[in-house]
């Protein structure tokens, strides 16, 4: 294996990883902010009330992106195996 083939490799290893993060993130960050002003309005302090709709939701968008995920996970699986038969080994 060469230099260039582990960049490669580390390159988009980097780049499916955050975009398979992206949607639960983005969905953690919406719902906390979304109940931080919930809580900031009703004066309500406590942690189970930003916790379970964070885990909650999280769930959904997961299930929802399973199928995208599924696509994404192959296609990066065809690409390390497309680098790795590329190189000469």
């Amino acid at each position: 294996m060469t230099e260039g083939l582990l960049i490669d490799i580390m390159h988009l290893t980097v780049e499916t990883v955050a975009l398979v993060t992206s949607p639960i993130i983005i969905t953690i960050m919406v719902v906390g902010i979304l109940s931080q002003i919930l809580q900031t309005v009703t004066q309500l302090k406590d942690q189970a009330l930003s916790f379970v709709p964070k885990v909650f939701m999280c769930g959904i968008v997961f299930v929802l992106a399973i199928p995208w995920y599924i696509q994404i996970f192959q296609k990066y699986t065809e690409v390390i195996f497309e680098l790795i038969g590329r190189s000469d080994l």
